[in-house]
């Protein structure tokens, strides 16, 4: 098996619900290492077609069984050359705590422009310094990072932080406030440890430009 990292279980349950609601057609997985989200996904939406995106020729193997149907061996910032690629999901699950916070911020901005919806899963604060720089944490995510986007939710579950940005690419489908609603509503549950769960409660942090069209009606530029 190929070296692919720790995972933290902490919000599986949720991230399938939020999948399953939202139905996707097309994923891309950031830093896919063993193949976790395809593992979780793959049933949830079996029409769907799952890429890894993973530099680790080890990991190949792996990501190949679990199911995936592309693997781009490259890194991420290598995305930019390919603008033309588009997702209804990108999952970044314990991915961008390893960038620097301003390569983080630009990938997360050029991405927004490019899905439906980004799931980007990351700890609060967890020290972990490796001589290979991409194999440490060098960047924190707390919700005032994500101030620059105006349509997104958030959980916190003791040390991570999960985080649903709506993207400007496609309209189409379920809106943020309509897959917020089903995974609070979806009787499930985030693993705060091996003796404790916590229920999902996604709260909507929206600050889109409202253009008064009337009295009671106003002009949205941004996806619902």
């Amino acid at each position: 098996m190929a070296h692919i990292g720790y995972s933290w279980p902490t919000f599986d349950a949720l991230t399938q619900q939020v999948v399953k609601t939202i139905n996707p057609r097309r994923i891309l997985d950031i830093g896919a290492g063993g193949g976790k989200y395809g593992a979780l996904l793959k049933d949830v939406v079996p029409e769907c077609e799952l890429t890894a995106l993973e530099c680790d020729e080890a990991a190949f193997p792996q990501l190949r069984e679990v199911g995936y149907h592309h693997i781009l061996p490259i890194t991420a910032d290598k995305l930019y050359e390919r603008g033309n690629d588009l997702y209804d999901i990108v999952i970044l699950g314990d991915v961008i705590e390893h960038m620097l916070h301003s390569q983080g911020r630009d990938l997360l901005e050029f991405l927004n422009y490019r899905s439906r919806y980004l799931i980007v899963s990351t700890p609060e604060c967890m020290p972990m310094s490796r001589a290979v720089f991409f194999e440490g944490h060098n960047s924190l995510w707390r919700p005032d990072s994500f101030g620059w986007h105006d349509y997104w939710a958030h959980q916190q579950c003791g040390l991570m932080h999960f985080y649903l940005l709506r993207g400007h690419d496609n309209w189409a489908g379920p809106g943020l406030a309509e897959v917020v609603a089903a995974a609070n509503a979806g009787g499930i549950f985030n693993h705060y440890s091996e003796e404790k769960q916590l229920p999902v409660q996604l709260t909507i942090r929206d600050t889109r430009y409202k253009e008064p069209v009337d009295e009671n009606n106003v002009m949205l530029f941004r996806p619902f």
